[in-house]
């Protein structure tokens, strides 16, 4: 039985990469130049990368995935979903009607949340209980 083998190249969208890169760019409102600087790359390596002529390196990718809050699937244009939140079915959130800053907001009141005794849950080390 031979088994397939799938390549990278057959897994990624290098043109849908391009774009995401290009729209996460944008919606952060940073220029070629000022993306290339947090990244320490050139405003010609973005270029490339916004235009499909070249890929960026995993480090890079994952510069960016910190920089923007996204999951590195996303970048690369494996999965549709932005952010990793697991909410329990009870609730109605419909996170896609946030916009990127708005998703940092929420992800630091969540961290605020979680690092506060009065709304966290803590976990006994011990007896793997929670308490409250």
């Amino acid at each position: 039985m031979q088994t397939e083998r799938k390549t990278i190249s057959k897994v990624i969208n290098y043109k849908e990469m391009a774009l995401i890169i290009r729209h996460l760019r944008r919606e952060h409102n940073l220029t070629q130049s000022e993306l290339a600087n947090k990244l320490g790359v050139t405003r010609t390596c973005v270029t490339n990368w916004e235009t499909n002529v070249r890929i960026p390196d995993c480090e890079a990718v994952m510069k960016m995935a910190l920089l923007f809050h996204v999951p590195i699937d996303y970048i690369y244009g494996m999965t549709d979903h932005r952010y990793n939140i697991n909410v329990p079915d009870y609730f109605e959130l419909d996170l896609s009607k946030l916009n990127g800053e708005g998703m940092v907001m929420l992800h630091d009141y969540y961290k605020y949340l979680i690092n506060s005794e009065k709304y966290s849950v803590t976990i006994d080390k011990q007896t793997n209980e929670k308490s409250a």
